[in-house]
């Protein structure tokens, strides 16, 4: 707690600028609450002396109606017996202005107002003379006796002193206890954003992606380190994908290169035009091969990065398929394959045509390459509810389990020893032309004894 309070940054956190600024709205709240309350008890309070005075009003001008001047006297007594007089003094003048009786301790002044009704005046209490607050009630009865009451407010003001005093100090345990949740909560705060700051710089100090934000109970921290961990795996992911992308041009590019050199350095030698055109037709088409490396890396960088331009439109899938059949049929039958089709003719979804038979085109071209003499390839295609699933099974040499995850990743081969033609981005172009149109690639093992891909498209 110490360290918290002593570092500069604590009390510019948001949870701690949040407790002073609720700190100072539960303060002013408070004051225009008390406020409030003070007044509308006080006027309560008041307003039940001022009752009790009308009510002796009315007794005292009862009796001297009935009985006259002594009646009054002795109504005025008996009120002093049954209420004590300490607190209270009546003040009574005749016809001739005369004051007949004044009896009860409270001492009020020699002069008292005129006029008549209920206002508040200074006395004094009888025994150490201590100034007080009175309410005083003058009426005349029959125009002829004048009748002053007089009643101290000193156990009223006791009473507000008492509430005010509650009051106060209930708000500043109220107010001891949110300042101390709130600072727990600043620390709380300001330990979890540290811990994450500390491991931001480790990793960005270290270039160590492997590291991870720590993951404590189920709050918003710990929804915030899985989302920044998921981005951290993401990362690495990249990276990794960078660095093998990084290794695997430097290999399919050192062998050409190096035929490129080798076939230049001996045709430098000879002097015969004939072998310059030779070499220049072999330059040519290496120098092709690279380029659809790098214009599949572009189109696959802009389709993983959603910046490849997607032009969808009403397509009819199974002319579609029926054209890319036509074109890799025959070599599939000059490989000695079997080709078999099975296409619903009721397929229309909304996408790209191009992107669709580029991605349909690498699948077939794939199965075309790998499976064997005399094997079987099946392409079959339907409609179920709302979207059109592709298979395509061969009866090739399969694909092994542990590289399933990995083929749709860039520069992986089947073929370890890259003996056969081919980038290893075929496959990473199915999956990111498919992704586009939100669909699916998965593959598993066919019954044909090799691998199924299966595609799923949604028609909209």
């Amino acid at each position: 707690m110490r360290r918290f309070f002593q570092h500069p940054a604590a009390l510019l956190t948001t949870p701690a600028r949040l407790t002073l600024a609720f700190t100072a709205l539960y303060v002013i709240g408070t004051l225009l609450i008390f406020v409030f309350l003070n007044y509308q008890l006080r006027v309560v309070l008041i307003a039940q002396v001022d009752k009790a005075l009308l009510d002796q009003q009315s007794r005292l001008t009862l009796q001297y109606k009935e009985a006259g001047i002594p009646a009054l006297l002795r109504a005025v007594r008996g009120e002093l017996l049954s209420r004590g007089q300490s607190d209270r003094t009546y003040r009574v003048f005749d016809a001739s202005g005369k004051k007949t009786l004044e009896v009860g301790d409270l001492q009020l002044p020699a002069e008292l107002p005129a006029g008549k009704g209920i206002r508040e005046i200074d006395a004094q209490t009888a025994g150490d003379g201590a100034p007080v607050k009175a309410r005083l009630l003058t009426f005349t009865i029959s125009d002829r006796i004048k009748v002053y009451i007089a009643k101290s407010t000193q156990s009223t003001d006791e009473l507000m002193a008492s509430f005010r005093s509650a009051f106060i100090t209930t708000v500043v345990l109220i107010l001891l206890l949110g300042l101390a949740g709130g600072w727990w909560l600043a620390k709380r705060f300001w330990i979890q954003i540290e811990s994450f700051n500390q491991m931001a710089l480790k990793i960005v100090n270290s270039g160590n992606l492997t590291s991870r934000m720590p993951v404590v109970g189920n709050d918003e921290f710990s929804v915030l380190a899985t989302n920044m961990n998921a981005i951290l795996d993401k990362m690495e992911k990249l990276f990794q994908g960078i660095r093998q992308v990084s290794d695997n041009i430097a290999h399919d590019l050192r062998s050409p290169l190096t035929r490129l050199r080798a076939d230049v350095e001996v045709t430098l030698q000879e002097s015969d035009p004939k072998q310059y055109r030779l070499t220049l037709e072999r330059v040519l088409a290496e120098l092709q091969n690279m380029q659809e490396i790098f214009q599949s890396l572009l189109s696959l960088g802009q389709a993983e990065a959603g910046s490849l331009k997607i032009r969808k439109k009403l397509l009819n899938l199974a002319q579609l398929l029926e054209d890319i059949i036509e074109l890799y049929g025959p070599l599939a039958e000059d490989k000695g394959l079997v080709f078999d089709a099975r296409i619903s003719a009721d397929l229309a979804i909304e996408g790209d045509r191009q992107l669709l038979a580029q991605a349909l085109s690498n699948l077939l071209d794939n199965a075309v390459k790998y499976v064997p003499e005399g094997g079987k390839i099946v392409l079959t295609a339907e409609m179920h509810g709302d979207k059109a699933e592709i298979h395509l099974d061969d009866s090739g040499p399969g694909i092994p389990p542990d590289m399933r995850k990995k083929v749709f990743d860039r520069f992986v081969r089947v073929d370890p020893s890259r003996t056969l033609p081919g980038t290893g981005l075929g496959l990473s172009l199915v999956k990111a032309f498919i992704e586009l149109h939100q669909g699916s690639i998965t593959l598993s093992d066919s019954k044909l004894g090799g691998t199924s891909f299966i595609i799923v498209l949604p028609v909209k």
